[in-house]
């Protein structure tokens, strides 16, 4: 029998992964840019399983996506 249960990961253990502080990663999850678990009022974690598949939709450096502005249609 296989465990299919992950471990979930904080923001500052993300942001050891992706070149992004913690504070923008628990604003992102706030906002519902990136997936997340609330477990509580103050308490945000993260799968991998699920940061991986946001990733691979994104571009490779989410930094680069961050910093750029979004473009709004005319």
């Amino acid at each position: 029998m296989s465990n299919n249960i992950e471990k979930p990961i904080t923001a500052q253990q993300l942001s050891e992964i992706i070149p992004l502080h913690p504070v923008t990663i628990l604003r992102w999850a706030r906002e519902g840019r990136i997936p997340h678990l609330r477990l509580s009022a103050r308490k945000i974690v993260f799968l991998p399983t699920e940061i991986n598949a946001w990733l691979s939709s994104r571009y490779t450096d989410p930094a680069v996506r961050a910093a750029q502005p979004e473009r709004q249609a005319a």
